[in-house]
């Protein structure tokens, strides 16, 4: 194993000791993210980056960063924060990732735990995909082109909602997975072996599914596991991005061998050193620049040589 990242160690020193999970309030974790703001480069600017409705749900805010004129392949992009946190800290890395792309990237607002629990935000993005499927034109996008991507609890989304895409034969034309929520067990050897001391922890992982979930639910089903799906076939081309330090990774690296074992094809990135959130930690770490230009790169390979 390469040695974590020295700034990342220092970062994970900062953080207050002695704070547990079972004592957080969603207040106390949506107040403590607006940290990752000062971590952050300054915000490039787009050809425009605009508030909009999505018709779905009653109606949920989104944001739409489109990197230049004319018609663009589409990136429907849910944001992580355990089901619970707000997009606050991701208007600087999907602006970089709309350049880096190319794509005109859509995030939606899904409603978030505790105050509305699952199915609410797995209804609001199936929802906003097939919004998105059937407005790509309309949208000045490539209707030929939607791709779905998510990190963390997002990811979590992506992967059902892709799923569940595929059985209506809507199929993405691919799926990004920045270190996924895959399992709501947290039973991996990763989490067992990563689950304290790097910031984002087992004991962490489990309080934010248990304010996405009620009381008795099923922790097994795909919707809320996706690593658990019993069939992994048909799914689109597919790029799971982890990290070195991340309870979560073992999880992203089993859910990409289930692809191949079904016959498809999922591309595996792993990033030594760093810990769960780096894609947001744009100021402070060279991964977090990095992983912009891989995902680029990989979008645009063609199929056969992912």
């Amino acid at each position: 194993m390469a040695k974590l990242d020295p700034q990342l160690r220092q970062l994970i020193a900062q953080g207050k000791p002695g704070v547990r999970p079972g004592g957080l309030t969603a207040v106390d974790v949506r107040a403590a993210d607006a940290a990752v703001l000062s971590l952050q480069r300054p915000a490039p600017a787009l050809h425009s980056a605009t508030d909009l409705t999505i018709p779905v749900s009653g109606g949920l805010d989104g944001r739409m960063y489109r990197p230049a004129p004319g018609p663009l392949p589409v990136l429907l992009y849910f944001h992580g924060g355990g089901f619970v946190i707000g997009r606050q800290g991701y208007e600087r890395p999907l602006r970089e990732l709309a350049l880096a792309t190319g794509c005109l990237i859509i995030a939606p607002n899904v409603r978030l735990a505790p105050e509305h629990s699952f199915p609410a935000a797995h209804e609001d993005a199936l929802a906003c995909a097939r919004w998105a499927h059937a407005n790509a034109p309309e949208l000045a996008g490539d209707a030929s082109v939607l791709g779905i991507a998510g990190d963390s609890s997002g990811g979590n989304l992506a992967a059902a909602t892709t799923r569940a895409l595929t059985r209506e034969r809507i199929s993405p034309a691919f799926q990004v997975l920045i270190y996924p929520m895959l399992d709501a067990t947290a039973s991996s050897a990763s989490y067992r072996e990563l689950g304290t001391g790097y910031g984002f922890t087992r004991e962490k992982s489990l309080w934010y599914f248990g304010q996405y979930l009620p009381d008795g639910s099923d922790r097994r089903d795909p919707r809320i596991s996706p690593l658990l799906e019993d069939d992994f076939a048909g799914l689109p081309p597919t790029l799971v991005i982890t990290a070195e330090y991340d309870p979560l990774r073992d999880d992203g690296e089993q859910y990409a061998r289930a692809i191949r074992q079904a016959g498809g094809t999922a591309g595996l990135r792993s990033y030594d050193g760093m810990i769960h959130g780096f894609f947001q930690l744009t100021g402070l770490v060279h991964a977090a620049r990095q992983v912009q230009a891989d995902i680029a790169a990989w979008i645009t390979e063609p199929t056969g040589s992912r």
